[in-house]
């Protein structure tokens, strides 16, 4: 999903070494960026004495296909563990319930919701995605923003099969029979968005259409923070666009996506740690800061060394 600079920052995070483009590579820290906990890394180990190791593994949620490359001590975790958590399944009954949630109930128009004139830019963008404007109109207000989370596909790909890297891990997991337990619900998620007042979801499709002309150079920027394990400069980046917006948006994009869940996931993750030696994929932005998830571990008693 996408559509501010910073909540597509989130959301693809919410969410990637291999042949960057050496500009991206060498990106210096942001200005506003100051050291913060566990702010660069993606895989974690936590350990608490009478317990099982275990590993907490930020993820990019992106169909970059270099985001696949896993390197080998990341697998190395990942095999060795005896369960997986990811932040929600991402089974083909949990993808129809998703899209079934940004469908607007029978009778609602997005086209009368946002206005005639912005439908039809907007409808300009989705055709780039093989999107109808008749099938767009049956879309909620953030859900059509969250069309442009990513750049459109090449017409000859647009019937491909992508994948995503939870979803790869998650599938294998399964079929190697690990016990496999989510986070929070599909429902849970999505109905962040449902709750939010109508002008902030006008606000995000608004900026998501302004964006989308710098997509692709943003969306390359974060994923060589991702590679580069800089997960703190990616809050940095999202702090300073946050800047920009409305304080109504501003406290959900920093408080409700990502703090109050970041306390969630801790708290329902405890259990599992506790039992198994497990393996932890989460959007990278849940990690970093005082009140990312392994500051909150830690203040449970838990030892965070970093592995990679």
């Amino acid at each position: 999903m996408q559509v501010t600079k910073s909540l597509r920052q989130f959301l693809l995070i919410l969410c990637l070494s291999l042949f960057l483009n050496p500009a991206f590579a060498a990106s210096t820290r942001p200005d506003n960026c100051e050291s913060r906990p566990y702010d660069h890394g993606k895989l974690w180990e936590v350990s608490k004495q009478g317990q099982p190791k275990s590993f907490i593994f930020g993820t990019m949620h992106s169909k970059d296909p270099r985001i696949l490359h896993l390197p080998g001590i990341v697998m190395q975790a990942f095999n060795g563990s005896a369960a997986f958590i990811l932040e929600t399944t991402l089974s083909e009954r949990s993808i129809q319930e998703s899209r079934s949630l940004m469908l607007a109930p029978h009778g609602q128009s997005l086209k009368t919701s946002t206005g005639a004139a912005r439908f039809a830019e907007l409808s300009e963008i989705a055709s780039k995605y093989g999107i109808p404007a008749a099938v767009l109109d049956r879309f909620k207000i953030w859900a059509a923003a969250s069309i442009l989370s990513q750049p459109p596909q090449p017409r000859h790909k647009q019937s491909t099969q992508l994948t995503l890297l939870d979803r790869e891990l998650e599938k294998t997991a399964r079929a190697r029979g690990k016990p496999v337990f989510a986070l929070e619900k599909v429902v849970e998620q999505l109905g962040l968005f449902d709750n939010l007042p109508r002008k902030v979801q006008l606000e995000l499709l608004d900026q998501a259409i302004k964006e989308f002309p710098n997509l692709d150079y943003e969306l390359e920027k974060l994923t060589a923070h991702y590679i580069a394990g800089r997960t703190g400069w990616i809050f940095c980046e999202m702090e300073e666009s946050l800047k920009s917006l409305s304080p109504e948006l501003n406290d959900f994009m920093t408080y409700q996506l990502i703090i109050q869940r970041n306390h969630t996931m801790a708290a329902r993750m405890l259990p599992e740690l506790a039992k198994n030696s497990t393996f932890v994929a989460i959007g990278a932005l849940h990690l970093p800061g005082t009140e990312g998830v392994l500051a909150l571990l830690e203040q449970n008693g838990y030892k965070i060394r970093k592995r990679f």
